[in-house]
């Protein structure tokens, strides 16, 4: 899936301490044309962008075990 402002997903992830529900994502890019994600956890929002092939948090509380577990899920939609 190629990314554009447009670009809407959901996934579950497999990861202690997050949702088992389905996680709403959708493709952002900063003024500056920085691509980052926004995932909905539980009604939370939480920012990620992928920076040297390592997903790294902008916005939010997770850990980086967690912050892993829906960057790889996020990677299965940008193939």
């Amino acid at each position: 899936m190629k990314e554009s402002p447009n670009t809407k997903f959901t996934i579950r992830v497999q990861a202690e301490g997050l949702t088992k529900e389905d996680i709403a994502v959708h493709y952002a890019d900063t003024s500056d044309g920085t691509p980052y994600y926004v995932c909905k956890i539980d009604g939370h929002e939480v920012q990620l962008r992928k920076d040297d092939e390592k997903w790294e948090q902008i916005w939010g509380e997770l850990n980086q075990e967690q912050v892993d577990a829906l960057g790889a899920e996020i990677n299965k939609h940008l193939v």
